[in-house]
């Protein structure tokens, strides 16, 4: 079984993941830890910049649920990781702007050097928008 837990910058996806996968005993995948690691850096500008490692990134997932009865993906901005695991569970966090303004402004994450609007912005151009409303829209 596998549980995608999406979501706008800063609106609580690892949280609600760590948690989700606590009380269910599910492997726990972090997409922008797997990111940091293949790209070695931390710099979210050049993290978002990732579009090219989705099929690393449905191959990586596709290896774990394989592996593991339960597992609990978080992150996903590309629609097109999704939609490669139709039988998944999705869920959207959704969350007001200004209170994800403010968590990233309080949390000082390293490589967080871009003001709120430019990491959002870049979220939005790796594919967040469409993948929100793939979510919603499923059936």
């Amino acid at each position: 079984m596998i549980t995608f837990v999406c979501g706008q910058l800063c609106s609580g996806k690892s949280l609600y993941s760590n948690t989700l996968s606590d009380m269910d005993k599910s492997i726990y995948i972090e997409v922008g830890n797997l990111v940091r690691r293949w790209k070695n850096t931390q710099d979210r500008k050049e993290l978002q910049d990732s579009k090219q490692l989705a099929e690393k990134i449905i191959a990586y997932i596709k290896a774990d649920a394989k592996a593991f009865d339960k597992v609990v993906v978080s992150g996903v901005r590309q629609k097109e990781i999704l939609q490669s695991f139709p039988e998944a569970t999705v869920l959207w966090i959704d969350c007001p702007k200004e209170t994800r303004r403010q968590r990233y402004l309080a949390r000082q994450r390293e490589g967080d050097n871009q003001t709120f609007e430019e990491a959002e912005q870049g979220d939005i151009n790796l594919g967040i928008l469409e993948t929100k409303q793939y979510i919603l829209n499923r059936q």
